[in-house]
């Protein structure tokens, strides 16, 4: 509602006086209709102000003749009635005022209980604003730091592989190595083979030349075949050294061969999980502003 516009006492006095001089009576309400608006009760009090401030003829006292105190008393008594006439109008002018003046009052008391209303739920609106304020900033902290939160996860994702990128970089190396030892395996393989068709071949011969020995030995040919047998044994020693060395290196060629693949199963399953943890940790990352 908007506010009554300010009336002064000077602007009353004027309009009162604007009145008084073109014959009409200066009461509240004539005054605030010639003011085009204000409040009742601002204009009546600066009206009042405005009627205690008037000139009133002085008393004198003077000693008159009895008829013409006779005619004086009656021109008094018409006088009194004409005042009485004047008052009584007055009167009903100064109750219209306060009939005016109570309506305002009440009308005023109406808008201000509406307005005391409208404070009132405009305080209740500014209540509940203020907790969905406070939700909503720490709604907004918690997205701020599950946000930094994924960012520093797809920052942990993105380190470890290129971590592992780095070590991926060795495996061509690392398969070059295990084609190496599968053919130095294979090699040793052969070799083993070679070695136990020979150690066959060879034991083969010793359990023959035993028998050609027992059957020198019942011949009395036992000094000559001493040394050939010692030889013979000899060969089949170096032979076994052989095919024992032969088996030792494939066994430590096997055993690099499935280390070396452990490595490189291993390799390949963290980055596949690696790469996989920074998909995901990309889903769900924000768009930076």
């Amino acid at each position: 509602m908007g506010r009554e516009s300010v009336i002064t006492q000077e602007e009353v006095n004027a309009v009162a006086d604007q009145l008084r001089a073109t014959g009409a009576k200066p009461t509240a309400r004539a005054v605030r209709e010639v003011l085009g608006g204000g409040s009742m009760a601002t204009v009546l009090k600066h009206l009042q102000g405005w009627q205690s401030r008037q000139v009133r003829p002085p008393e004198t006292q003077a000693v008159l003749p009895v008829g013409l105190q006779r005619a004086l008393v009656d021109f008094i008594a018409q006088e009194v009635a004409s005042a009485k006439v004047a008052l009584e109008a007055d009167l009903v002018t100064a109750q219209q005022a306060n009939q005016d003046l109570i309506a305002e009052s009440e009308r005023l008391a109406v808008a201000l209980q509406r307005e005391q209303s409208t404070v009132e739920t405009l305080q209740a609106d500014k209540a509940e604003l203020s907790g969905r304020l406070g939700q909503l900033t720490k709604d907004l902290e918690e997205v701020r730091a599950e946000a930094a939160a994924q960012r520093e996860a797809a920052e942990h994702a993105r380190t470890e592989k290129a971590k592992l990128e780095l070590r991926l970089e060795g495996v061509p190396r690392l398969e070059a190595e295990i084609e190496r030892l599968k053919g130095a395996l294979e090699s040793e393989r052969n070799a083993k083979v070679v070695a136990e068709q020979q150690a066959a071949v060879s034991q083969a011969w010793l359990e023959k030349t035993e028998a050609q020995l027992k059957e020198l030995v019942a011949n009395n040919a036992v000094p000559r075949l001493d040394a050939e047998l010692g030889k013979l044994k000899t060969s089949l020693d170096q032979e076994r050294a052989v095919r024992v060395s032969a088996e030792q290196q494939a066994a430590v060629a096997l055993a690099k061969l499935e280390k070396t693949e452990a490595q490189a199963t291993d390799l390949a399953a963290r980055l596949a999980k690696a790469e996989a943890w920074l998909e995901e940790a990309r889903g769900k990352a924000p768009l930076k502003p």
